[in-house]
């Protein structure tokens, strides 16, 4: 497990110099004093936001004046990993009734536009990205269409091995898209279990996996042998064992189909593309064969595949284009059993365009910094 000094935790907005202990994850919040000097606070009205939220949607800052306003996170690790999550809850705080857009930047990259639909929603933004040096900003630009506000920031540190495809030329975006049973916009999900989300202690890195959706015509396979999931020495995506313990199959059918669309708000562009990672693990000491074919878009991404038994499989590729898209897992004819899926996420690739440490825009900067 990470040592928990590897977490930054920000509630934008608290009460300054203050922290406290999130009681369903045990995680502490600080105060976001010391990490900006720009904007102004405001409580939120906790019947303006939709139920169930955490504490850090009580409250938020805002910043009326300025283009641009950023927050700075220091002491990290030149050239290191980092999962950065951003947490967005209006709550009509203003009492103007007008939903803002705005960007968000991580250092002087573009990250993706924060569109507030609904008032009571909460919105989250994932990016996953290497930082050249040892403190970084997150920034909220003002686009002319309301003023920007945050309600929580948070940075988990990863090892250098887990999604090699986030690096010095790419970073990657969870994709934002909501759909119709699920309380977030983040496309990491678990399948197959009634826990609506699974985070942190679960997951030692504080990814946020919530239910897939209920589909007329699944069931959940739970894990009957009670057996840990243990992930092989060269996973380099390391899905906890409370996700990997549970997964879903079509009950009377020999497919399983799954789709996505990608976010306008997200500005994906003329032709984005999209990082998709699957997972599987057979959860049974079945004597019969599962075995089945995997296609995205109608190509074939894994031929007669078989999940290992208590062995996470990760299968991944990237997918291009605006367009809906598709996922098939469909029984071969040699296959006694379903298909069957354990986790997915669903990225945006987004390339870095600078990586200067020394520039006043700056937004990454050397050790000297203070």
């Amino acid at each position: 497990m990470l040592p928990r000094h590897s977490f930054i935790s920000i509630d934008c907005g608290y009460t300054a110099n203050q922290t406290y202990t999130d009681s369903r994850t045990g995680i502490s919040y600080a105060s976001d004093e010391g990490y900006t000097d720009a904007g102004l606070i405001h409580p939120v009205d906790k019947g303006n936001l939709q139920t169930d939220l955490a504490d850090r949607y009580l409250n938020l800052r805002f910043f009326p004046s300025g283009e641009r306003n950023c927050y700075t996170l220091r002491s990290l690790t030149p050239g290191g990993k980092y999962l950065v999550r951003a947490a967005f809850g209006y709550g009509d705080y203003d009492k103007l009734n007008k939903n803002p857009t705005f960007d968000l930047y991580f250092g002087v990259n573009y990250w993706t536009t924060v569109t507030i639909v609904s008032s009571s929603t909460a919105y989250v933004f994932e990016i996953i990205a290497v930082c050249p040096a040892d403190f970084l900003q997150i920034c909220l630009v003002n686009k002319g269409s309301g003023t920007p506000f945050i309600s929580g920031l948070d940075l988990r540190s990863l090892t250098s091995d887990l999604y090699l495809e986030a690096n010095v030329t790419q970073s990657l975006v969870l994709l934002s898209f909501f759909r119709d049973t699920v309380g977030f916009g983040p496309n990491r999900y678990h399948f197959g279990t009634n826990y609506q989300h699974i985070r942190f202690p679960d997951d030692p890195y504080d990814r946020m996996w919530q239910r897939y959706e209920n589909v007329d015509g699944w069931t959940d396979v739970p894990n009957k042998s009670n057996g840990e999931i243990k992930n092989s020495t060269n996973d380099n995506y390391d899905a906890p064992s409370a996700v990997m313990r549970s997964a879903s199959i079509p009950v009377n059918d020999s497919r399983m189909d799954l789709s996505w669309s990608s976010d306008s708000s997200m500005n994906v562009g003329v032709d984005p593309k999209f990082f998709l990672v699957l997972y599987f693990a057979e959860l049974e000491a079945v004597q019969e064969l599962r075995q089945f074919d995997v296609s995205v878009d109608n190509n074939p991404l894994a031929s007669a595949f078989s999940p290992k038994f208590l062995l996470p499989t990760v299968l991944s590729g990237i997918v291009q284009g605006s367009n809906e898209h598709s996922i098939s897992l469909v029984a071969t004819s040699n296959s006694a059993l379903q298909p069957l899926i354990s986790a997915m996420e669903i990225y945006m690739l987004r390339p870095v365009n600078e990586s200067t440490t020394d520039s006043l825009d700056g937004i990454c900067y050397s050790s000297g910094y203070f």
